[in-house]
């Protein structure tokens, strides 16, 4: 999670061009791992000068505890102007006024139409025309397919973690993953070569690497 976090924010930081002094950045915090990786980004952009708030979509007591983690690590460098809202989902996003969203509503494993009140965050997310980069997947994205049962993230970029999901690849995943961006986040080769797939040259010019999709 450390890893994909700093990656995460380092594509934040050159979607951004390059600095985030003095921008705002408004991550959706799901409470699963996708939850924990936009979290831990906050904290790094933080640190790089970054305003950042945080949209938790439920309560705390529902979260993964890795998820709890990176947020409280927030407040031990946080601002004045830095906000964490535990179940925003109550009463919407406050204010989606930034110069990023970070998507890390649904993770991986999730599958099926996104329900309320993930839903409704997405839609808010989609209305307000800010750029959003995406963790790892849209949320509301299949991972396999590509398909969009329900409402689904439309992200200017998507920052997807060790390797391509297909789904990400798919033609009628395209309007909503926008560049797509794969990051290393420091899975041995030997774990992908026992599953059939060779990695090794696979990050030699950078640990951000821009995916052609044709």
């Amino acid at each position: 999670m450390e890893n994909a976090s700093r990656q995460i924010a380092a594509a934040a930081r050159a979607f951004l061009g390059g600095t985030v002094a003095g921008k705002r950045v408004i991550g959706l915090v799901g409470t699963g791992n996708n939850g924990g990786d936009a979290a831990g980004a906050l904290r790094h952009l933080l640190n790089w000068g970054a305003r950042v708030s945080a949209e938790i979509t439920g309560p705390e007591d529902r979260m993964r505890e890795t998820t709890r983690r990176q947020l409280t690590r927030i407040l031990l460098t946080a601002t004045a102007e830095t906000a964490i809202v535990h179940d925003a989902s109550l009463e919407g996003v406050r204010d989606l006024a930034a110069d990023l969203l970070i998507d890390g509503l649904i993770g991986y494993s999730a599958r099926g139409v996104p329900r309320t009140p993930i839903a409704a965050l997405i839609d808010a997310a989609n209305a307000s025309h800010l750029p959003i980069l995406a963790v790892d997947l849209p949320s509301g994205i299949d991972p396999d397919s590509g398909a969009a049962p329900g409402t689904a993230i439309r992200a200017a970029t998507t920052v997807t973690l060790a390797l391509p999901k297909a789904g990400l690849l798919a033609t009628r995943a395209r309007e909503y993953v926008g560049d797509l961006v794969l990051a290393d986040i420091a899975i041995p080769h030997a774990a992908f070569e026992r599953i059939g797939i060779d990695t090794w040259r696979l990050f030699e010019r950078g640990d951000l690497v821009r995916v052609e999709v044709e």
